[in-house]
């Protein structure tokens, strides 16, 4: 009775002596055959409806999957002709006639390590449009808060019922606009540089 080291190297020796290896990637081998292969005229005709392609599906109960390897796993990585078979055909050499550049094109410009892709603080638009939108809330919160003191000269922010009020009282009640704009406490000049006289009215 031999130990089981034993059984697996003899396994392993009897299963390489009956193995041939391929000298060369499939790939190669391939384009060869396709290259080499004479045209043919007397080809039938390809049919205009394709046949559906037939769908295997594997019987769990048949073959089950399993989390660790096989004993054929094992014999083909204890196999010394097959890694020297993988090493002597090398990388996979693409066919001749195949453009790498089309199938996989470069940039111009590589990226280069530590290179930060995203803009930056002073140039990200959501950035800036968050910071406008805040300082136009605090100036809207500013001048609301000033609006009874002595010496504020008027509001520069309207919101759309306010517009809509100037407009009804300078237009449709023909009031002026120095009239409008005390009424409402505007800042002189607001009105008349939102709209002039005329070119919109209220539906």
């Amino acid at each position: 009775m031999g130990s089981s080291s034993s059984k697996v190297a003899s396994k392993a020796a009897a299963g390489a002596a009956r193995r041939q290896y391929p000298s060369t990637s499939s790939i190669a081998n391939s384009a060869n055959q396709t290259a080499n292969a004479p045209s043919r005229t007397n080809a039938p005709p390809l049919s205009s409806k394709p046949t559906a392609p037939t769908q295997v599906h594997p019987n769990p109960a048949t073959a089950p999957p399993v989390d660790q390897k096989t004993e054929h796993v094992e014999l083909d990585g204890r196999d010394p002709q097959f890694g020297s078979a993988l090493r002597k055909i090398g990388p996979v050499r693409p066919p001749p006639g195949t453009r790498t550049d089309d199938s996989f094109p470069r940039s111009s410009e590589p990226m280069q390590p530590g290179q930060n892709i995203f803009p930056s603080t002073q140039n990200n638009p959501a950035v800036i449009l968050t910071q406008a939108r805040q300082r136009i809330n605090s100036q809207w919160e500013t001048e609301l808060e000033s609006g009874g003191r002595r010496g504020f000269v008027g509001r520069t922010l309207l919101s759309s019922k306010d517009i809509k009020e100037a407009l009804r009282l300078r237009d449709e009640m023909g009031k002026s606009s120095q009239e409008v704009e005390k009424q409402m406490r505007l800042q002189p000049g607001v009105l008349d540089q939102l709209v002039a006289k005329g070119m919109v009215a209220n539906a």
